[in-house]
């Protein structure tokens, strides 16, 4: 197996090998089930207090549901859930941003921003993982 470049960045890798497509891949898991925690939280914190906490309702179930989904397909390297996953993200925040304009600043702006990158960076390292596969499986074709 190979070892991931040392200059690997966390918010804008370049891809040698495989190993660092995983690790961006990863990231992108790890920010869908970051999401996807933080969303049923905030949910069930709702669903017992009946307030609806940063824009977040009982009904955000169905987000985390959606997060968790994510989180495994990304983790099996699916190139469309990693679309669908930085897509989901992104419309969440517009939606935040437009419903509740005070909750992205400060900290959660900068959480944002991360996410953003790792959902981006999960997408790049998905494909270049696909295509590091096939590169390797026509090599072994020539080569027998």
């Amino acid at each position: 197996m190979a070892t991931r470049s040392e200059s690997y960045k966390w918010y804008w890798p370049t891809f040698g090998n495989v190993a660092d497509a995983v690790q961006a891949s990863n990231g992108a898991f790890w920010a869908a089930v970051f999401c996807a925690a933080v969303t049923a939280i905030f949910a069930t914190i709702s669903a017992f207090t009946h307030v609806g906490v940063i824009g977040v309702s009982a009904s955000s179930y169905v987000d985390a549901v959606l997060f968790a989904l994510v989180a495994w397909r990304i983790r099996r390297r699916s190139k469309a859930f990693a679309i669908i996953g930085l897509a989901l993200f992104v419309l969440e925040k517009v939606y935040q941003y437009t419903t509740q304009p005070l909750s992205t600043l400060g900290f959660s702006l900068v959480v944002a921003i991360a996410l953003l990158f790792l959902f981006i960076n999960g997408v790049r390292g998905n494909f270049a993982y696909h295509r590091f596969i096939n590169a390797n499986a026509t090599n072994m074709q020539v080569d027998a």
